[in-house]
């Protein structure tokens, strides 16, 4: 018994030691399958499609309003009440504050009677004008038969005088008092062409005239006394308070117009000319929103600035729910280059190979360079003038990599 398990022992050792190396027992073994390695290049491609490119220059400006309007009173005087705060929103017209009408009622009183005396005056005058006009026609008519009769007087004198009916002293009497009357008459014509010129009543009249202009500036100044909105806004400054003189040398509140706000931006001489008035923009607020907002090229200055030597651009914004505050600083975008309908590619794409412009398009498993001529480039996509045709398959990514004729692999992008 002890021999048969010596003998067992020696088989399961032999066994071991011919399956350590790999001898074959019994019916032969099968031989190990070798693997081989594929070789390729994984690429991510674009199809050559249609597109719109447009070019941009983004540039930084300052918000400022319209319509920032200085409230200054037209008279001087004690405040009474304020009506607003800051940040009230108003209309046209709305009362802002009220002035003291005290003083302003006492100039009115002294000036409605000072109208009052010029009227007089000047109907006093009227009056006297049109007695001496009526007394100056009279003296005419009655200086022009008293003349008239004089003389004929000396012609029949002289006449007498010639035949020797009459003495020289007759004469000599008829014709002294011809000079006697004629002086006296010209001396009362002449006084009352005085009283009666125009001058006389003109003067009277800018009398009155002046003292009415000081009463209608009285009346003015009283109803400047209640200070209203000039525009729409929101009060952006009260510097006044109930007590105190409101007077012309400073402001007394500041509206806001949040409606009619703009950014001024200055473009560079290569740009100046690839902008439009009344183009579209975007501007982006930072503070505001990540979101833009509708902007337009309001005016674009023909000449440069002195002193940066750049052009000054006017963007209006809109501001529906008036969330821009003027002061605020806006990016604008404006578009500086624009193509409609080109054929373009991923501008990564195309690569510089012996100095030649190429991107590699693939054919089957294949990587084919073609060798293109560009156009517009937006640094994102750029257009392809010569060299590819429709939807061909475009390398974007691995396009460094490849070699003409070498085996490549789509693993990504768009083909289609």
């Amino acid at each position: 018994m002890k021999k048969v398990t010596r003998i067992t022992k020696k088989i399961v050792i032999l066994f071991v030691v011919l399956m350590a190396f790999g001898l074959p027992m019994g019916c032969s073994a099968s031989k190990p399958t070798a693997v081989v390695e594929e070789k390729y290049i994984p690429v991510e491609v674009e199809a050559a499609g249609m597109k719109t490119l447009i070019n941009t220059a983004t540039l930084s400006g300052k918000v400022s309003s319209d319509t920032d309007v200085s409230v200054i009173p037209k008279v001087p005087g004690k405040v009474m009440s304020v009506m607003v705060e800051v940040g009230d929103l108003v209309n046209k017209g709305t009362v802002l504050f009220t002035l003291d009408t005290v003083d302003l009622e006492k100039q009115v009183g002294l000036m409605r009677a000072s109208v009052q005396l010029a009227e007089a005056g000047y109907q006093k005058s009227k009056e006297q004008w049109e007695t001496g006009k009526t007394s100056l026609e009279r003296t005419k008519a009655l200086a022009s038969e008293k003349i008239a009769n004089a003389k004929q007087n000396v012609a029949n004198t002289k006449a007498l005088y010639d035949a020797g009916a009459a003495a020289k002293v007759q004469l000599d009497q008829a014709e002294l008092g011809l000079k006697e009357l004629e002086a006296t008459f010209a001396s009362q014509l002449e006084q009352l062409e005085v009283q009666t010129s125009d001058s006389t009543l003109q003067l009277a009249e800018a009398q009155l005239n002046q003292v009415q202009v000081g009463y209608n500036q009285a009346l003015v100044g009283l109803d400047n006394a209640v200070v209203t909105a000039p525009v729409d806004g929101i009060i952006s400054q009260v510097n006044v308070t109930v007590g105190n003189m409101a007077t012309s040398a400073q402001p007394a509140m500041s509206l806001t117009n949040l409606q009619n706000l703009y950014s001024s931006v200055s473009v560079a001489e290569n740009l100046v000319n690839r902008l439009a008035k009344g183009s579209t923009v975007k501007v982006t607020v930072p503070t505001v929103s990540e979101n833009s907002f509708l902007g337009k090229i309001d005016n674009i200055s023909p000449s440069a600035d002195p002193r940066t030597q750049l052009y000054p651009v006017k963007i209006t914004v809109t501001n529906s729910e008036s969330l821009i505050k003027p002061g605020m600083f806006a990016n604008v975008e404006l578009t500086t280059e624009q193509k409609a309908n080109v054929m373009a590619i991923k501008s990564e794409a195309v690569i510089l190979k012996n100095e030649k412009t190429i991107v590699y398009v693939v054919e089957g498993d294949n990587a084919v360079a073609k060798e293109v001529v560009t156009g517009l480039d937006t640094g994102v996509e750029i257009e392809i003038l010569k060299g590819l045709k429709l939807n061909d398959k475009v390398i974007i990514k691995g396009q460094t990599l490849v070699n003409e004729g070498l085996k490549i692999k789509i693993v990504g992008g768009d083909a289609t």
